[in-house]
């Protein structure tokens, strides 16, 4: 059977996170179990349902957080002492942490003796949840290493121009690609061919059904599986008929933007009153270092192309762009101490938390650039303008995906998810960005520039 995979997963995010998601259930089981086994061996209900309940969103969630869900370091196929010792250590650091809670929330001594012997539980709970998810993460990586052999059907140009997008990829599966041509001898272990629907004519289609008939291979087209994949659109492979038709589609949802505005004054306004000692604190700092002004204000380029100021926390020295506009730099010496910190954890942002209740921006969207450094973006990227067909973001899947933007190559990475995100917006997708921002925030990702 022909099996020709034309149409775009509309939840493409949503299948790239599948791992996740078995994680999350076996950690669900695992602690689970552990609840049973530990009431059976104390003969009388010790561990309450609910107990159970909140330390599995306790642990699934700092798990997140802190990539217990990413497949680096468990590519092998077999559970070394290194990699034992690493989660043994981290589950360590999980008990010291939920113990320390617990006195926190409870002061009463005989409690306290209580939720210590309960420790057991605590134990084989992690310890049954992390084996398992080291086995697991074993076999899904050695389930995608046959889907990720692949044959490329097309140009040695074309060709190189993949290999590259693919290894400037920022995922953790990697791609075995071969080109192919009409008298190549295709091998076993392979999943499919890509092929561009460009660039080929009825001959190749030929070519293509027999050797999908012959050694049972999918045909990709090729922009398709790289969105689905790698859940971002290049430049290069835009399908422009398909691209307008989604965004068309979106724009026509009157209920998910009514929803999108309202979730973005809500959480502004909550936002703004939770970080306000935080605000005062930074900026009482900000002056003392220099005596210099504590908000910066920018131009910078919405929807539509409308000009409008965003507002931050200024983490340069006075007068950084006194010889005009500068990309930031690795190590850039205009940035001050405590600007490090707040570059880091993105609390320089905050204040553009106003731009979203004006309607200037969205929580959700592509970060709006300067207008003096776009005049060059827009005349060496096809197709940037795009970007101004929704508002910009505070945060976006662009900057939970990639590092700070500081060349053009930078820019164009970092369109192609802004791309992706235009045609795929939905609720769930924000949902995401916002899990993904925090699990960013807390472990201090994405502030150092890409060049």
């Amino acid at each position: 059977m022909i099996s020709i995979l034309n149409k775009s997963n509309k939840y493409s995010w949503l299948k790239a996170r599948k791992l996740i998601a078995i994680l999350l259930y076996y950690d669900f089981i695992g602690i689970f179990i552990s609840l049973v086994i530990t009431n059976i061996a104390y003969d009388f209900y010790f561990i309450e349902i609910k107990e159970a309940f909140i330390l599995f969103i306790f642990y699934s969630s700092l798990s997140y957080i802190f990539g217990r869900y990413n497949l680096q370091n468990s590519f092998g196929s077999k559970i070394n002492k290194k990699i034992i010792i690493k989660d043994l250590i981290y589950i360590f650091i999980l008990i010291i942490i939920y113990l320390l809670v617990i006195n926190l929330l409870y002061e009463n001594q005989e409690n306290n003796l209580l939720y210590m012997r309960k420790l057991p539980f605590l134990i084989l709970s992690f310890i049954l949840s992390t084996l398992s998810s080291i086995k697991i993460k074993r076999n899904f990586k050695k389930y995608y290493i046959n889907q990720n052999n692949l044959f490329f059907y097309g140009s040695s140009s074309e060709y190189k121009s993949l290999k590259k997008i693919l290894e400037n990829n920022n995922t953790e599966l990697s791609y075995n690609i071969k080109l192919i041509s009409l008298d190549s001898k295709l091998e076993n272990d392979f999943n499919g061919i890509l092929f561009s629907k460009k660039r080929i004519n009825d001959s190749d289609y030929k070519y293509l059904i027999s050797q999908s008939l012959q050694f049972n291979l999918n045909l990709y087209l090729l922009d398709d599986w790289l969105e689905t994949n790698l859940n971002r659109i290049p430049n290069e492979y835009i399908n422009f008929e398909k691209f307008i038709k989604k965004y068309n589609f979106i724009k026509l949802n009157n209920f998910q933007s009514r929803m999108k505005r309202f979730g973005d004054v809500l959480l502004s306004i909550s936002l703004l009153l939770v970080t306000l000692p935080i605000l005062f604190l930074s900026g009482i700092i900000i002056w003392i270092t220099d005596k210099g002004p504590i908000i910066y204000k920018q131009k910078r380029v919405g929807k539509n192309g409308k000009e409008f100021y965003i507002y931050k926390l200024r983490t340069m020295v006075i007068d950084a762009e006194k010889t005009g506009p500068k990309w930031v730099a690795i190590k850039d010496e205009r940035i001050t101490f405590i600007g490090k910190f707040l570059r880091r954890t993105r609390i320089d942002e905050i204040p553009q938390l106003i731009c979203v209740l004006n309607g200037d921006m969205s929580l959700i969207g592509p970060r709006p650039e300067r207008p003096e450094i776009e005049v060059d973006l827009k005349s060496s990227i096809d197709n940037y303008e795009l970007r101004y067909l929704v508002k910009p973001g505070l945060s976006g899947w662009a900057q939970v995906n990639a590092n700070y933007a500081a060349s053009l190559d930078g820019v164009k990475l970092k369109l192609s998810y802004d791309l992706y995100y235009i045609s795929n917006q939905s609720i769930w997708i924000d949902l995401l960005i916002m899990i993904k921002t925090i699990k960013v925030v807390f472990n201090c990702q994405g502030s150092e520039p890409l060049v």
